[in-house]
């Protein structure tokens, strides 16, 4: 009887082991974004192990781990010097790191809020998990730069808006093209996006949720997508 368990047993863990058989997969997120990730032989559309997103190939700007499609465990996120800039606990839903705001993070990334206040006041930033190399990646996919911005300026600059809410929602995405005397726009409704991409930390004001923007500074590729700095 007790070999018979232990048959049992093992062909149970077999079966697991079996069940959880993986295969390495790539895909391209922008013109310099690169992401490899496992899935399940059986089910492709089922991501399970470790996670990776490269910047020219070789600069890491994500890692982390998937189990049964989920995000899971803790996440490291880069930018492309390979510096830090967040870490997130995703089982525990937890912000265990966020960069401070400082010169080098306010080059590309800026923040609106809708209330005044003071330097005796308290106040955070909204934040977008992932980081701003690597979380902002899937509000850019939906924009093609049309032929026309061919002839129309010599120098344009574009920046992506996202509204986000006192409750840490995505309310509105909007894409300007700039230039010195012009602001073209595109608005996105945020219901093309997944639920996990209209979650954020809210910015708050003395521990109060507030509404919030944040501006963040792109590069249109020569295929007239948007990619990162």
């Amino acid at each position: 009887m007790k070999k018979y368990y232990i048959f049992i047993i093992l062909i149970i863990i077999i079966c697991r082991c079996s069940a959880q058989e993986t295969i390495l997969k790539k895909n391209r997120l922008t013109e310099t974004i690169t992401e490899y990730f496992n899935v399940l032989k059986d089910s492709d559309q089922v991501k399970e192990g470790e996670y990776r997103a490269f910047y020219l190939k070789n600069v890491i700007i994500a890692r982390g781990k998937y189990t049964n499609n989920q995000k899971t465990g803790v996440w490291y996120f880069y930018d492309t010097h390979q510096q830090t800039v967040q870490i997130f606990n995703y089982t525990e839903n937890k912000l265990l790191y966020e960069e401070p705001v400082n010169h080098k993070s306010l080059q590309y990334v800026q923040y609106l809020f809708d209330r005044k206040f003071t330097d005796s006041d308290q106040v955070t930033k909204p934040i977008r998990i992932g980081g701003r190399s690597y979380g902002y990646l899937p509000y850019l996919k939906f924009f093609q730069l049309s032929d026309d911005y061919d002839y129309w300026d010599q120098y344009y600059y574009t920046i992506l808006e996202l509204l986000i809410s006192p409750g840490g929602r995505l309310a509105d995405v909007k894409i300007h093209i700039k230039t010195s005397g012009s602001d073209r726009v595109t608005t996105f409704s945020p219901d093309i996006f997944s639920e996990e991409d209209k979650q954020f930390i809210p910015a708050t004001l003395n521990g109060e949720p507030i509404l919030s923007r944040i501006f963040l500074e792109l590069r249109v590729t020569d295929k007239g997508t948007l990619d990162i700095y």
